[in-house]
C-alpha cells in the first residue's frame, strides 16, 4: 500500500523507543490513504518477529476493566455464540468471559505467552498468527460469531489489511470487537501544547498505530466495516490536567489508577453502574476517552452488477 504522510512529522527525539536496535529512518505521521496517524515505513517483518519473540506484557485489562468488557460482550452477544480472541496473551481475558458464561471460546498466541494461554481449560488455544489463522479456518470450513481483538491493532502494520483478512473469518452475522489507544485525542494535544512535551504515547516498536476516536469511523469505512457501538475507558488524561503529572512523574501513575478505579466503584457499589456506562458513551461521541472499545460488522459486499 502507497503512504502519504503530511502535516506534522514525528521523528528523531520525538519517538521514544523500546528497543535496542533504533530504526533512524522511521517517522511517524498523519497518512492520508489510511486516515491514522501510523509510524512510516513500518518496521520489517524479521525485526518485529525478533522483537517479539521474547515479548512480555501484562494483562491488558485491571481485573475490573475484564468484568466491564465482559457485560460489555453479554448484552450484545449470546453465551453460545462462537468467540475467538486474536492474540490473546496469558488468556486473562478469556478466563474471564469463562466465568461470565460464555462456552464456545477460542484463542490464538504465537508468541512468548502460548504456554501460559494453553494452561486454560474450556478453551482452544491455537498457535497461529492472522495469516495462518484464516488458512486453518479454510481448511476446517469454520467461522467465528466474534471476534475480539484487544490491544493488537496498535501493533501490527498495514492493520486495515488485517481488519480485512478479519473478516474472512467471520460468519455472516459476525462482529468484530477491539480495544485501541485513542490516541493524538483533544486531551492529549491540549496537554502537549501546555508542556511543550514529546508525545509520550508514541513509543515505538510496541506501537506503530495511532488512531483516535475522531477518525474510527473512516478507518473502519477503509476496511469494510460499519461502527455498531463504542464506548470508551476512563480518560486517565483528565489526570495529566490537573495537575497529577504521570507522564513527567511516572510513580504517579499508579495513584492515578487506584482514583480511577475508586471513581468507577461509586457506581458499582451504588448499582448505578448503568450510569457509568451513559457517562463512557457520552465521553465516545466527544472523542474523549484513554481506549476505546469498538463493536462492527462487516458491510455487504457490492455486486458485481
Amino acid at each position: 500500500m502507497e503512504h502519504r504522510l503530511v502535516g506534522k512529522i514525528y521523528s528523531g527525539e520525538e519517538l521514544t523507543w523500546r528497543s535496542e536496535n533504533i530504526l533512524s529512518d522511521i517517522k511517524v505521521g498523519f497518512c492520508e490513504t489510511c486516515g491514522f496517524y501510523h509510524a512510516y515505513p513500518y518496521p520489517s517483518d524479521e525485526f518485529l518477529k525478533d522483537y517479539y519473540s521474547e515479548y512480555q506484557i501484562i494483562c491488558p485489562f485491571h481485573t475490573e476493566e475484564r468484568e466491564r468488557f465482559a457485560r460489555l460482550m453479554l448484552s450484545r452477544i449470546e453465551t453460545s455464540a462462537s468467540v475467538i480472541d486474536i492474540g490473546c496473551g496469558k488468556g486473562e481475558l478469556l478466563a474471564t468471559l469463562l466465568k461470565y458464561g460464555f462456552n464456545n471460546l477460542y484463542g490464538t498466541e504465537f508468541g512468548s505467552m502460548l504456554k501460559e494461554a494453553k494452561k486454560l481449560e474450556s478453551v482452544t488455544i491455537l498457535p497461529y498468527d492472522i495469516a495462518e489463522l484464516c488458512d486453518w479456518c479454510e481448511r476446517k470450513s469454520k467461522t467465528f460469531d466474534c471476534a475480539i481483538l484487544i490491544n493488537v491493532f496498535e501493533h501490527v502494520p498495514e492493520p486495515i489489511h488485517l481488519m480485512t483478512q478479519i473478516k474472512k473469518i467471520l460468519s455472516p452475522e459476525g462482529i468484530i470487537v477491539f480495544c485501541i489507544p485513542n490516541d493524538f485525542n483533544r486531551l492529549q494535544m491540549a496537554y502537549l501544547e501546555k508542556t511543550k512535551s514529546k508525545p509520550w504515547f508514541l513509543i515505538l516498536p510496541d506501537h506503530l498505530n495511532f488512531i483516535s476516536l475522531e477518525n474510527i469511523d473512516g478507518v473502519l469505512s477503509k476496511a469494510g466495516y460499519s461502527l455498531v457501538y463504542k464506548t470508551v475507558q476512563y480518560p486517565l488524561e483528565f489526570f495529566l490536567l490537573q495537575g497529577d503529572d504521570y507522564v513527567a512523574t511516572p510513580e504517579l501513575g499508579k495513584k492515578c489508577h487506584k482514583k480511577r478505579v475508586v471513581f468507577e466503584n461509586a457506581f458499582r457499589e451504588t448499582n448505578r453502574e448503568q450510569d457509568l456506562e451513559l457517562l463512557y458513551e457520552g465521553f465516545a461521541k466527544l472523542d474523549i476517552g484513554r481506549d476505546m472499545y469498538i463493536f462492527a460488522k462487516p458491510l455487504p459486499e457490492k455486486s458485481e452488477n
